[in-house]
Formats: C-alpha cells, structure tokens, sequence
C-alpha cells in the first residue's frame, strides 16, 4: 500500500455508499464527515454509474443505484477534497462481494486506523467486528444509518431530519423486514417513533 494514503476513522463500503448518498442529508455528510473507502468500492459505484441508465425509470432500483452511486463518487473523485479517501486493497479482491471484502482485508490490516466500519450485510458486519475483537481494536462493525447518526452527534442534522433520512434509506433499499430493521437501529439510541412507521422502527 502506498505510504501517503490517507485514512479516516470511518471506512464504508459500495452499498453502505448508495444508500447514504440517496438520503436528503448526502451534503451534510460531504460537508461535515471524513471517510474512507477502498479503490474496489470506487470501481464498483463507476461500474453502477457506467452500467445503470441514468434515464432509468423514477421510482426504480436501477436508478437508486445509479442516482446513489454517482452522488457517492463525487468527493472521491475531487482531489481538493481531502475529507473523502480511497485506499488500495491488496490483494484485490474480485467477484459479487468484492467491496465488502476489500473492506474487511482494509480493516484486517489497519485495524488500528478504523473506529468504524459502515455496511449492511450480518455476514460482512460479523467478519469484521471478528477482526476487530481479534486485534483488540476499539472499532465496530455498523449498518449504513450510522453514518447519520454521526451528523446527528455533530449537531449537523436535527432528530427529524435524521430520523426521515434513515427512514429513506430503509425504504429506498428495501430493507424493510424484519432482521434488516433491526440491523439498521442496532446501535443507534435515538426514538424515531414520532417520525416514522412502526415498519421501520426496531
């Protein structure tokens, strides 16, 4: 890996990307977060970009994942914005999951870097709190809306505005049953029961 890369204490992967960057709180994340990902999430979210039609039907997955993928990339892909980084995995990883495991190898051999890492799938979360318990490291292994619940922290988004954010993200990806719902409130201490449906609530 190169010595001058930079990583940030949160690293998140492809899906874990989309799904934030289709909320109506993406700017706030850009403007007031750090966070890292790999050079395989990045392929993937231009791969999305390249693959899914932007003219694609409102409403529709393929456009959540194009909409969503191309919002991602932006600050990755500005070199002036130094708050957005992409490390290299190595080695590559290839196949479906090809993102999230370059985000475990990432954690695997930078433990110490990360506090958090940011993605959706049990199996992923699982292997890479794993990892950390592993280490001794302090970090944890969160599903996507945790990456709100860090503006929230910050002051940089109200409870209703995080809550209907979060509540966005679940419906837009369709993680609306009952293991997922779950996953997503986990570990996030906020009552989101004024704003929200009890279908999207813990």
């Amino acid at each position: 890996m190169a010595d001058d890369e930079v990583r940030h204490p949160v690293v998140v992967d492809t899906d874990a990307l989309i799904a934030v960057a289709n909320t109506s709180l993406w700017t706030q994340v850009e403007e007031n977060l750090s966070l890292t990902t790999t050079n395989v999430c990045c392929h993937e979210l231009r791969r999305h970009v390249r693959d899914k039609s932007e003219y694609a039907s409102e409403g529709t997955r393929e456009q959540w994942v194009h909409d969503g993928s191309e919002n991602a990339l932006e600050p990755f892909d500005m070199e002036s914005k130094e708050s957005f980084t992409s490390v290299t995995c190595v080695p590559r990883p290839h196949g479906d999951n090809a993102g999230e495991e370059s985000i475990r190898r990432e954690v695997e051999q930078n433990s110490e870097e990360y506090r958090f890492a940011i993605l959706m799938d049990s199996d992923g979360r699982d292997s890479i709190n794993r990892v950390f318990d592993e280490q001794d490291g302090d970090g944890r292994a969160v599903a996507p809306p945790f990456l709100l619940y860090l503006l929230l922290q910050k002051d940089e988004c109200t409870v209703e505005e995080f809550c209907k954010a979060c509540g966005e993200m679940l419906r837009g990806e369709g993680w609306t049953g009952y293991q997922a719902v779950q996953a997503a409130w986990e570990a996030i201490p906020v009552d989101c029961s004024q704003y929200l449906p009890d279908d999207l609530l813990p």
